[in-house]
């Protein structure tokens, strides 16, 4: 428990929980609980500043494990922690399957908690793969009757940002980039919640002000979450999703204000997405690709900035991320408009209209049908 949790917060105990559970397996031998142990390892140990091989080979023994010792009381525990590592390097609608799986297998067995976090998992790996967004809303309000009927409380929290995330998308809120309405008011949220979810609520605040165009409170939410997480021994990272969502702030806004006063942070950011592409080329070709296009645009290098722009739709389209698909296309759309060729400007801006109504997101839908030349 001290494992699962320390690397939230700022802990002494977080090394000693983590280099404990090895030692008891050491000295007294492996049994059902070392799958547990090694599961939470490879959790704790993936991200972009960790060990993802490291990770993978612990994962990996730790299912070895699971299987062999046949220790069906951690099953859903130790499915749920290595495929929320895997996410790092395998493509969401397969982990997001697996998580599924595990939220069945808690279920059938009686690991209430652990089945309510493979439920939170397979909620956002489908909103970050992609999913269509009624789908994913149906889920969710079913996990959430769930979580209240069983009273988990830390679960039902973690999945409202994400659950008013989805309906303002979808069109269900007075102010698409607040996240107040059903499920939450964001400044009560805020104020009440902890750290963790604090983060989370700003890291969504952060992706819906980028896609509806309000760069500077998107900038101010990156700030924001920035203070929260100072003293983070693990800052949360969404399976590289933070990085892209803060590249694509920052260039945004140097793009309008015409001069890069962000140099410094995207610089760090840019090294993290070429970390997470050398590992999972699958989940970010697409996102690397967009990022190089709008470098390109800023620095007034027009030619790389096509080549880029349209290899990035391409290869969104592949891995099926039609939402981010979508964005590549509307960026594409503000390039070409600001070079006045209005014909695939709008062409663009078709495409991006069309992704973000198969994804389900009505409000995106009418926001750029309202602020773009059709």
């Amino acid at each position: 428990v001290l494992a699962q949790f320390g690397f939230q917060i700022k802990s002494n105990h977080f090394p000693f929980a983590l280099n404990r559970m090895l030692e008891l397996t050491l000295i007294y031998g492996v049994c059902e609980e070392s799958c547990a142990a090694l599961a939470i390892i490879s959790f704790v140990t993936c991200g972009i500043h960790g060990d993802w091989n490291g990770s993978s080979r612990t994962g990996e023994i730790a299912l070895l494990l699971l299987e062999r010792l046949q220790a069906n009381e951690y099953a859903c525990f130790v499915i749920t922690m290595v495929n929320f590592a895997k996410s790092w390097t395998e493509p969401l609608r397969l982990t997001m399957k697996q998580l599924f799986f595990s939220y069945e297998i808690g279920m059938q067995t009686g690991a209430i908690h652990d089945a309510m976090i493979s439920a939170c998992g397979y909620c956002y790996n489908s909103f970050f793969s992609g999913v269509d967004l009624l789908t994913l809303e149906k889920d969710i309000r079913r996990f959430r009757v769930q979580m209240s009927e069983y009273k988990q409380i830390t679960s039902l929290h973690q999945l409202t940002p994400l659950a008013q995330t989805v309906l303002n998308l979808i069109g269900h809120s007075e102010n698409p980039i607040e996240l107040t309405g059903e499920f939450m008011t964001q400044s009560e949220f805020i104020e009440k919640s902890n750290q963790p979810f604090v983060v989370q609520t700003l890291i969504f605040c952060s992706w819906l002000a980028y896609l509806f165009g309000e760069y500077e409170i998107a900038s101010s939410a990156i700030s924001s979450r920035n203070e929260v997480e100072k003293n983070s021994i693990k800052k949360i990272e969404m399976h590289g999703m933070v990085p892209f969502i803060d590249c694509l702030v920052y260039l945004a806004s140097s793009v309008k204000r015409k001069q890069n006063n962000s140099a410094s942070e995207l610089s760090e950011k840019l090294e993290e997405m070429k970390k997470l592409v050398s590992y999972s080329p699958r989940n970010n070709q697409h996102r690397m690709l967009l990022i190089e296009a709008e470098v390109a645009y800023l620095k007034n290098d027009f030619d790389v900035a096509m080549e880029k722009y349209d290899a990035a739709i391409i290869a969104a389209e592949l891995i099926g991320y039609r939402h981010e698909q979508a964005v590549c296309n509307e960026k594409a759309g503000d390039f070409f408009m600001s070079q006045g060729n209005m014909i695939r400007a709008t062409s663009h801006y078709s495409c991006a209209i069309d992704l973000y109504r198969q994804w389900g997101a009505q409000a995106k839908v009418d926001h750029l049908c309202k602020h773009v030349p059709l």
